[in-house]
């Protein structure tokens, strides 16, 4: 009887090792898959924190299922960053600044309606069109930050910080877009 035991409980060990063996490989692997497409965007290591501080992000298996990640991290991102947004025009008395802060949420829905198209091209498997409205919602935190960039203004700090993301994130989209698409450019080649 402890005979039987026994090999039924090196079994189930072995059963474990087993599955505990491609769990970790498979986190590797998914981590593996950020490092690598990040290496390649504009920040690096903001790329990294972002995405590895998403469960769903490191459990990917597949670049296609790492950019819908990261068009619904963006989209969730640039609605954050224009509520931001919004509430600190309401909040400025400055009528330059609300002028501003105006601009940057037109930047945000153009955005969003960008990553929106983006994911449509995904679903459909169309990268070269993916890649073009990634660049475009590319290029919308881009201008929030030269309206502040301007002689005498600086940029504010929750708006710098979702600017970072959002750009970070469409970076690594459009990194992971480009290489389904064939073309495989990183930033550091542009």
């Amino acid at each position: 009887m402890t005979m039987d035991m026994s090999f039924v409980l090196i079994k189930l060990i072995i059963v474990f090792c087993f599955i505990l063996s491609l769990l970790i490989s498979n986190a590797e692997t998914s981590n593996d898959l950020i490092f690598n497409i990040c290496k390649k965007t504009r920040s690096p290591k903001l790329c990294s924190e972002i995405l590895r501080s998403n469960r769903r992000a490191r459990k990917a298996s597949s670049l296609a299922e790492l950019l819908d990640i990261s068009m619904e991290m963006g989209k969730s991102s640039a609605q954050a960053t224009k509520n931001m947004i919004i509430i600190s025009r309401l909040r400025t008395r400055d009528r330059e600044t609300k002028e501003r802060y105006k601009s940057c949420v037109t930047n945000y829905d153009s955005a969003a309606y960008y990553l929106k198209l983006a994911n449509y091209y995904l679903k459909n498997g169309d990268y070269v069109k993916v890649s073009r409205y990634i660049a475009a919602a590319l290029n919308e935190p881009v201008s929030c930050r030269q309206n502040f960039g301007r002689p005498e203004r600086v940029e504010p700090e929750g708006l710098k910080e979702g600017n970072d993301k959002l750009e970070c994130l469409c970076s690594f989209g459009l990194v992971i877009s480009n290489s389904l698409s064939g073309k495989n450019l990183s930033f550091a080649q542009v």
